[in-house]
């Protein structure tokens, strides 16, 4: 009898042995499928990811080619040479010569620019206002420039086009809703277009407006020239735009100090040093920066920037507002 339980007892294990090594062989199979049908999972939703920014990026970029390569064979066919038909505005301690002869820089008399509260140091007291402001978006770069800007909790001013793809109607919102200042900087960017005549202005002018507002709710009363008010482009006087905007109470908006992110070779680096290293000459600081599929080193160096500048002594950085004093190239007043 005792042999009997014995032998069943032994039975018993060794069916739970067996049990049990099933199982684990089951559990092994299992994790074998399931593990590599995770990490398949993960990145195909990573790849996707990817690659709608890469079709965003690409978008950007098809903007930008259809907007400033055309322009490079208009201004070189009025002009007899190649231009670059961009935002190509330095202060004067900042500007390079021009690489080799395919880009012609626009120059600007700073003697003639109203920049009022740009006094040498020594001349500046109170409070240093900063205004970082970005132009040419929104564009796959946007989100990213918010996200730095909001853990920093600052704000900025974002003079934009206009890009009516709806990837691109959460972007011009986000700006409106996490405090910046919505300004307006042409529709289509298209110099041939906006500086034809002033009634071609006024429609682009209108229409971005239009879109802006309805989009955000927002009715801009701020503008940036493509080029800056002293482009050297305009087959207009610029006079008669500034007056256009005067008439329509929307004030423009130049630059003090760039960070010359728009120039083949900018880096990090050299985007931080022209920034940081001119903002001390002025009171009022309206500082050109790009927001751009290609501008990745303007994002890169951002964090830094914001940093340098809210170390230093009696210096603020805020959004261009009603209050804000104008920096302007050329003023008809």
């Amino acid at each position: 009898m005792e042999s009997n339980n014995a032998v069943k007892k032994e039975r018993k294990e060794y069916s739970s042995r067996i049990r049990r090594l099933r199982r684990l062989i089951l559990t092994t199979v299992a994790a074998s499928c399931l593990i590599p049908t995770c990490i398949c999972v993960i990145l195909a939703v990573r790849f996707d990811r990817l690659n709608d920014r890469y079709k965003q990026a690409s978008a950007d970029l098809e903007w930008y080619r259809s907007r400033y390569g055309s322009e490079m064979e208009i201004l070189g066919s009025e002009q007899g040479t190649e231009v670059v038909a961009s935002d190509v505005k330095t202060t004067p301690e900042m500007k390079t010569a021009p690489d080799s002869s395919t880009e012609e820089y626009m120059d600007v008399d700073y003697a003639t620019i109203d920049v009022s509260g740009a006094q040498n140091p020594e001349d500046i007291e109170g409070t240093r206002y900063v205004y970082l402001t970005f132009d040419d978006g929104p564009s796959s770069s946007t989100d990213e420039i918010l996200d730095i800007l909001e853990e920093y909790d600052v704000k900025a001013t974002f003079f934009v086009c206009g890009k009516p793809s709806a990837k691109y109607k959460d972007v011009y919102a986000r700006i409106v809703d996490d405090g910046h200042t919505l300004g307006m900087h042409s529709y289509s960017h298209k110099y041939s277009d906006i500086y034809s005549s002033l009634d071609s202005f006024k429609a682009d002018l209108d229409k971005l407006r239009i879109f802006l507002y309805e989009t955000t709710g927002v009715w801009s009363k701020y503008y940036r020239f493509p080029g800056g008010s002293s482009n050297g482009v305009s087959q207009v006087d610029m006079s008669e735009l500034i007056d256009h905007l005067d008439s329509s109470e929307i004030t423009y908006y130049d630059w003090n100090v760039s960070a010359g992110d728009d120039r083949a070779g900018a880096t990090k680096e050299t985007i931080y040093s022209n920034i940081v290293t001119n903002i001390p000459k002025f009171k009022h600081c309206i500082v050109l920066m790009h927001d751009a599929a290609d501008k990745q080193s303007t994002v890169e160096a951002l964090p830094e920037i914001i940093e340098a500048i809210q170390s230093m002594d009696d210096t603020v950085i805020v959004p261009i507002t009603d209050n804000t004093l104008p920096v302007q190239h050329i003023n008809n007043n």
